[in-house]
């Protein structure tokens, strides 16, 4: 193992190590398609401003779908302004339709684009291979239930550590109608976590539970990928039809699920969360790639950095190097 690697079996049986003593920190990154460019683009600045990896400052990472691949490639040290490069020089490609593809019975896009792209980003790399704690959601299409990747750092936790880190991308982000199931292994089949935790905070605040933390010592960063002002007829809910609902469906049903759950979760640490994520005047689909709309979400990344990050304490309570204690035993 290189020197920043976790030793997982010991993580397994020591008492919890945090960054910072009696916190537990968390970083929870929503869903969203391109429109994950937004939290991609707020980390980007952190990392300007810091001069560290994102993963230095966080005892857990959790991401779904496109926030899911986001936490992957922070948790192995790439750096954020090269994940939002690939919003930008990638998306295109990922969201372009099939010739072939019939939009009655096809997913709106297939995934080779995408699988070949995580593929060169995480080569060979499996879970146990990050540099902090993960949690991952997906769904187990064959159970419809749901599945959360994690890497090894509890005893319970004996296979996903192998798993390669494209699969758990490819899992997670193959939201119904605009992709295919991810076939990952034999027999398996694997659909976006979106449907069920397009926010994670809630997972990731279970997961710091099942580790022994009280509430009052979780204190989570949630970065979202922007509220549009739901702007959809009601006869389109009236009439209940597929054809009439389209694409509104998953995005209507991930945008309440990320409201709710943070609804949840303040109720549970209260003030210890800090929910970052803009909220939108006009529609933006997250399958668009229009160059002037990822213009749009940088700039909208921006404004929010720089009324957030120092105003609203944002850097206090989890960028502060003075605040910043490595591996210290609760």
């Amino acid at each position: 193992m290189g020197e920043k690697d976790l030793n997982w079996e010991q993580l397994k049986s020591e008492e919890p190590k945090t960054k910072e003593e009696g916190v537990f920190r968390v970083l929870s990154i929503d869903g969203g398609g391109m429109k994950g460019v937004i939290p991609a683009q707020y980390l980007k600045r952190i990392e300007e401003n810091t001069g560290r990896p994102i993963h230095e400052h966080f005892d857990l990472i959790t991401g779904t779908s496109t926030g899911g691949i986001i936490a992957l490639g922070l948790s192995i040290g790439l750096p954020a302004a090269e994940i939002t490069k690939i919003y930008s020089e990638e998306g295109k490609k990922i969201f372009s339709k099939s010739l072939f593809s019939n939009k009655f019975s096809s997913a709106k896009y297939d995934n080779k684009h995408l699988k070949k792209l995580l593929i060169n980003q995480y080569g060979e790399k499996r879970m146990r291979d990050a540099m902090t704690m993960l949690c991952i959601p997906s769904i187990e299409h064959h159970k419809a239930e749901p599945k959360v990747f994690k890497t090894p750092h509890h005893s319970d936790y004996i296979q996903d550590g192998e798993r390669f880190m494209w699969e758990v991308g490819l899992a997670t982000s193959a939201a119904p109608t605009y992709f295919p199931a991810a076939s990952i292994g034999e027999g398996e089949c694997k659909i976006d976590g979106g449907l069920w935790a397009n926010n994670p905070i809630l997972v990731a605040i279970g997961e710091a539970k099942k580790l022994g933390f009280s509430l009052d010592q979780i204190r989570v960063l949630s970065l979202g990928t922007g509220d549009c002002i739901y702007s959809v007829d009601n006869k389109v809910a009236e009439n209940g039809g597929l054809i009439k609902w389209k694409s509104n469906l998953v995005d209507f049903t991930f945008q309440a699920q990320s409201k709710s759950a943070t609804y949840t979760a303040k109720y549970l640490i209260g003030d210890n969360l800090y929910r970052i994520t803009p909220t939108f005047g006009r529609p933006l689909q997250l399958d668009s790639t229009d160059t002037k709309d990822i213009a749009f979400m940088i700039s909208e990344a921006n404004h929010l950095f720089e009324r957030t990050y120092i105003k609203e304490d944002i850097f206090e309570r989890f960028f502060n190097e003075t605040s910043l204690k490595q591996h210290v035993k609760i």
